[in-house]
């Protein structure tokens, strides 16, 4: 019985082989990060060689799928690991086609507000250090100041995953500048609106105003999401495949 169980144990390269289909850009620097990160924990054999059964290889796959399509950070991750070891819920619940007891009970928009330090970011994010010093320069995000050195704010550590998703399709830096160009178009056009009432001694005006910004905002995100919408419908069209919009 023991020599079928240690039969069953996969080396790391096996287990990099048996989810490389699935995660293309998984590494086994990534695997043992993930392992310092005490998110995973194989066992070891007394020479030191790591061993993953296959309740790791289901926690590693829920791991990278919780990065890469939740955009979920790492301290989240072990959070929500914590509750499937406690057996509070379903995998399913939180990435759809997962099997197993990790459940959330709370809204994912509670962790939007995890920051992360610059020099934990390439690790972090799975993506090289120059890949983010790139994105700055474009004025796609920008480091801030604080007690621990510096870290990227929530906005930006979700832009940063949204980058290197976008990079995944060949979408590089330099192409998401535009989006930079137009928000900087958009801001100043709602400055425009909005900044007489801002400079009034009236805090009612001062409320109003602001409260105007938020619809100018909410307009101008759903406009842009109809206006793609309807621009790349017709590839469907022309491919005679439904529209999933």
């Amino acid at each position: 019985m023991q020599m079928e169980k240690q039969r069953e144990k996969m080396s790391i390269g096996d287990l990099l082989k048996s989810l490389k289909e699935e995660f293309p850009d998984l590494t086994i620097s990534k695997i043992r990060f993930l392992e310092s990160e005490g998110l995973i924990e194989p066992e070891r054999t007394p020479s030191g060689y790591r061993k993953f059964s296959q309740t790791d290889a289901q926690r590693l796959r829920l791991i990278l799928k919780l990065q890469r399509e939740k955009y979920l950070p790492l301290k989240v991750i072990r959070e929500k690991i914590d509750e499937l070891e406690s057996g509070k819920a379903k995998a399913g619940d939180l990435v759809p086609g997962m099997i197993g007891s990790l459940e959330v009970g709370e809204d994912l928009v509670a962790y939007d507000d995890s920051t992360l330090l610059v020099e934990q970011a390439p690790q972090a994010l799975d993506v090289d250090a120059s890949f983010l010093t790139t994105l700055e320069e474009f004025g796609l995000v920008c480091p801030h100041e604080g007690d621990e050195g510096p870290y990227y704010d929530k906005e930006d550590v979700k832009i940063l995953r949204i980058a290197r998703e976008f990079s995944r399709y060949g979408f590089e830096p330099r192409h998401m500048r535009m989006y930079e160009n137009l928000t900087d178009r958009e801001a100043l056009s709602f400055e425009q609106i909005i900044m007489p009432a801002l400079k009034s001694k009236d805090p009612e005006a001062k409320r109003r105003a602001l409260d105007n910004l938020l619809q100018l905002v909410n307009l101008s995100r759903e406009l842009k999401d109809l206006l793609l919408k309807n621009r790349v419908k017709e590839y469907f069209q022309k491919s005679n495949q439904p529209i999933p919009f």
